[in-house]
């Protein structure tokens, strides 16, 4: 209720939410109506509403919930989903090329297009385990990568599938395939400068794949401690300080699983995008740490990839990130059975994302309006979109994209919209806002407005070749004097068909919206702006960016 208030005091029309009638209470928990547990299961997973059909259909028997969830896991856009919570841990979204496509011998290939297409690497390998309901642990043991022909150009591999965009692909340096551990693109993300000796690279393993983060854990120096480390050998400080061994003990030797993608030429590309088995041993000369797991010594990135896989960190920490992006709650105050409860579900399900997905979106707690006991205080019941998903909302009922020379405004991060509207850039702002903001209200304020010109031109035209977007009850020529049944039948419709849920009949919303209509159409007497400053007030609802 806080997050409709706030949007109100941001200028946000029909802000008093419909009362909810709950549909089931167990447990202390209430169960949000059908149509919204529907709504939020289709923006979760498909980064859409469903459609009308859908709705009508899960409101006249709400036990079809299951076989939705089936049905839009099958989606191909749960995979653009995918995609998207784990780029909010291996953060290779970042709009960045490394090179031009100039470097690799191809021209007229812009740096976005490389950058696009050659930030996904690691996330569309993802993506086809998901997809393809392969065991989790394919994320570090497969032997092959993910390229598109551009990225495989870049990246001098051999595409295996022959089929068109990204499929499977293989280096040609000969490096071991061990996932995403052998993706060029995260070591272009992660690079290590000589003095870290890949330690960079290491803590981000351990924190995209096993929820450890080096750099979180609490260290404190006594000031003798200080003292004696200071101007002194770095690698020599490190070897000998105890509370430094705490972490580089078993960082250090992660660390040695990766020379073969060390460089020496900053700026050059081959020398960069090169395996160099003879440079393995390198770690000779920085930590002096050789290769292994947590104590147990391995023969390079390969061996490492299957202690990774046998590590129960490994899919507890995969049910923890997939359990945040579909919750919106941070793991540290879940309990452990809840978490428990989901990985075993995952286990159970031969480590299929798809499996885990489920589990966690038929649970209770996903589907809560609110709580009869303390989870009141600790689990929220209302979640706000991602830019990418306010994006595919308003493009699915409105046919309206918000691009800026080809590049969708809310989906990639070069324009800023999207930290704006509360998403990460995956460098400079890699956690997303859960609460709205002043930056949310202007960018659904300006999105709104250019959907609904969008809608009314179209749906107004006389010579209009096609159907109707949203107007269809109404013509040009129409007005709430000579028709005043259709106005109030459209207004209604725009918010069912907008926002999922259909208005009380005692409703205030038609009769206001009439008034508006009448007001801007008196400004310069055009009913396709009328029209189209009411759609885009019905498309600030706060249903939309809130669910």
């Amino acid at each position: 209720m806080k997050y409709l208030s706030l949007l109100c005091l941001l200028a946000l029309p029909a802000c008093e939410p419909e009362p909810t009638a709950p549909e089931d209470i167990e447990d202390g928990v209430v169960l949000l109506e059908a149509r919204r547990q529907l709504i939020r299961l289709s923006v979760d997973l498909r980064g859409v509403h469903p459609s009308a059909a859908e709705l009508d259909a899960i409101e006249a028997d709400a036990s079809l919930y299951e076989a939705f969830a089936d049905r839009y896991l099958a989606d191909p856009r749960f995979g653009d989903t995918v995609e998207e919570w784990f780029n909010l841990q291996y953060r290779t979204r970042t709009g960045e090329a490394y090179f031009s496509a100039e470097d690799a011998g191809l021209l007229g290939v812009s740096q976005d297009e490389v950058a696009r297409s050659t930030n996904d690497e690691p996330l569309k390998l993802i993506r086809h385990v998901a997809e393809n309901d392969l065991p989790w642990t394919e994320v570090v043991l497969a032997d092959y990568s993910m390229a598109d022909p551009l990225t495989a150009f870049m990246w001098d591999m051999d595409l295996l599938d022959g089929e068109p965009g990204y499929q499977r692909a293989r280096y040609r340096d000969g490096r071991p395939h061990a996932g995403v551990l052998s993706s060029t693109t995260l070591w272009q993300r992660y690079p290590s400068t000589g003095i870290n000796g890949n330690r960079h690279r290491a803590n981000n393993v351990s924190r995209m794949l096993l929820c450890e983060d080096y750099l979180a854990r609490p260290v404190s120096f006594a000031r003798s401690e200080v003292d004696s480390i200071v101007g002194g050998n770095p690698e020599t400080i490190i070897r000998e300080t105890q509370i430094c061994q705490s972490c580089h003990a078993s960082l250090d030797p992660l660390s040695a699983h990766f020379f073969g993608f060390w460089w020496e030429i900053d700026g050059d590309m081959e020398d960069q995008t090169t395996y160099r088995a003879e440079d393995e041993g390198l770690w000779r000369y920085y930590s002096g740490k050789s290769p292994a797991y947590y104590g147990v010594a391995t023969t390079g990135i390969r061996e490492m990839a299957e202690h990774i896989a046998d590590d129960p960190r490994f899919t507890e920490c995969a049910t923890r990130q997939v359990f945040e992006a579909l919750t919106h709650r941070d793991t540290s105050s879940v309990t452990r059975d809840e978490l428990a409860l989901h990985h075993d579900a995952f286990v159970a399900g031969g480590l299929t994302v798809r499996e885990l997905v489920k589990s966690v979106v038929l649970s209770r707690e996903y589907r809560a309006d609110s709580f009869a006991d303390a989870r009141v205080d600790t689990i929220p019941t209302v979640k706000m979109v991602s830019p990418r998903q306010l994006a595919g909302i308003v493009s699915a009922k409105t046919g309206y994209r918000w691009t800026f020379g080809g590049e969708e405004g809310l989906v990639t991060g070069a324009r800023g919209l999207a930290v704006l509207a509360g998403g990460t850039d995956s460098r400079f702002v890699t956690n997303p806002s859960r609460d709205p903001s002043v930056g949310l209200a202007f960018v659904q304020e300006r999105l709104a407005q250019a959907a609904a010109w969008h809608v009314a031109s179209h749906d107004l035209a006389r010579e209009r070749p096609d159907d109707p977007i949203l107007l269809s009850l109404v013509t040009v020529e129409d007005n709430p004097d000579n028709a005043p049944e259709a106005f109030d039948a459209q207004m209604r419709q725009l918010y069912l068909d907008i926002t999922g849920m259909p208005l009380a009949e005692d409703a205030t919303e038609p009769a206001e919206l009439v008034a508006l209509y009448k007001t801007l159409l008196s400004i310069d007497e055009s009913p396709v702006s009328a029209w189209a400053g009411i759609v885009s007030v019905v498309l600030r609802d706060p249903s939309i960016v809130l669910y």
